[in-house]
């Protein structure tokens, strides 16, 4: 007994734990957003903010270039180098953001089913697709020094930020979607602001003399990942908003369950990363705890499915089908856990080109199988397209991988 007394966690558990209780705290802020949007506007008033969330949100892996991603990857293996390319990173980061928020501005004068003001538009699409890869970014480089807390409070104070703001609007008084939009981006760019002295004092990114496009094209392959992984998720939106802006509000709330839901699993990947990405680790122990976080992933979608009739009581009339849809989702954070192992594997080899061919092609199954489906058979077609999005993924995975360990035996036999 005094053994089970004394035991303390390993550094991953701890580690991971610490990440778990930021993203908790953030997950809270999350939901209290959602409900206080879905009461304060209605099913129709959050289904066109959340339209305008998705639209602008493909832009954001784009503005952000994979960058955050190479920074963990390099950083986490040479801290040193990070302060050098850190400031490439965002030397390279700033003009794309603001080519992104010029033509998701355009996108989305041109996809919403109703009027909304320019400005409005304007300033929500460089807030948050500047805002969002920005803060990606920063919160990367704490990771890359194995920082998962301060990684995990910069995801949180972004969230914080925008439910305070939205709070302080809603106690004012009358209340609009395009209200909400403008408050939303002075929320995200004021915390931007905010986390950019912040970045500027701890880290001292050292600026460039000229900048390297080399460093974008090799995370290329992470620019496109984020993209695919963006339309998976939100691709749908803009299409169901088109049948009405109630089916993408229901969408969008069955999916931020499902996000709440993941949320141990995610800390507990994303304390792994920089650990496999350093190679600190044997393959029997990564081999251990990728199959505890698959049966934890399988156990979480049973739970979702208990639960699941309780949402549409908390959020109220105009939400019965979102109950259905977290029931149509629960085991999809399963298979995308199974995804990102199979994806670090292959990113771990450096096979760019590889990388870079899957989210390709898989963003454009994603986007096939929306334009069939959702017209076809609406919220349901949506579900089966994120599934059948997720079984193309592995597959190409799978096959790589498989095909890598065959060559590299048929070359240890010859």
């Amino acid at each position: 007994m005094s053994r089970w007394l004394a035991w303390r966690p390993g550094a991953y558990l701890r580690a991971s734990g610490g990440l778990f209780g930021w993203l908790m705290l953030r997950a809270a802020a999350q939901a209290a957003m959602v409900v206080l949007l879905a009461r304060l506007l209605g099913v129709d008033g959050y289904g066109l903010f959340v339209t305008a969330q998705a639209v602008s949100g493909f832009f954001s892996p784009i503005a952000g270039l994979g960058l955050a991603l190479l920074l963990l990857r390099d950083g986490a293996c040479a801290p040193a180098e990070l302060p050098r390319h850190l400031g490439m990173a965002l030397a390279l980061w700033w003009p794309a953001v603001l080519v992104c928020a010029l033509a998701a501005t355009a996108l989305l004068a041109w996809s919403l089913p109703s009027r909304v003001p320019l400005t409005a538009l304007a300033a929500f699409a460089l807030a948050d697709v500047g805002t969002t890869s920005f803060v990606e970014l920063a919160a990367r480089v704490e990771q890359a020094r194995h920082r998962v807390g301060a990684f995990g409070a910069i995801l949180t104070g972004l969230m914080l930020a925008r439910l305070i703001g939205l709070l302080l609007y809603a106690a004012a008084g009358q209340a609009s979607a395009v209200g909400c939009l403008w408050v939303y981006a002075m929320a995200s760019a004021l915390y931007a602001l905010a986390l950019a002295r912040r970045m500027v004092a701890q880290h001292a990114p050292v600026w460039p003399k000229k900048r390297q496009w080399a460093m974008a094209r090799e995370s290329l392959p992470f620019t496109i990942g984020a993209l695919s992984f963006r339309l998976q998720a939100e691709f749908n939106k803009p299409l169901l908003a088109r049948a009405s802006y109630g089916q993408a509000g229901n969408f969008s709330v069955a999916q931020r369950v499902i996000d709440l839901a993941s949320l141990p699993l995610q800390a507990l990947q994303e304390a792994l990363w920089p650990r496999l990405y350093a190679g600190r680790h044997s393959a029997r122990q990564l081999w251990l705890v990728c199959a505890v976080l698959c049966a934890a992933a399988l156990l979480g979608g049973g739970v979702l499915v208990l639960l699941a009739p309780w949402v549409a009581r908390l959020l109220g009339a105009g939400f019965e089908d979102t109950a259905h849809l977290v029931m149509l989702l629960a085991l999809l954070p399963a298979l995308q856990l199974v995804r990102n192992l199979l994806n670090a594997v292959v990113a771990q080899q450096r096979r760019q080109s590889v990388l870079t061919a899957i989210y390709l092609m898989s963003g454009v199954a994603g986007i096939l199988f929306n334009l069939w489906l959702v017209p076809a058979a609406g919220l349901q077609g949506a579900a089966a397209a994120s599934y059948l999005v997720e079984a193309v993924l592995l597959a190409l995975l799978v096959a790589v991988i498989l095909l890598r360990s065959k060559w590299h035996l048929w070359g240890k036999a010859t």
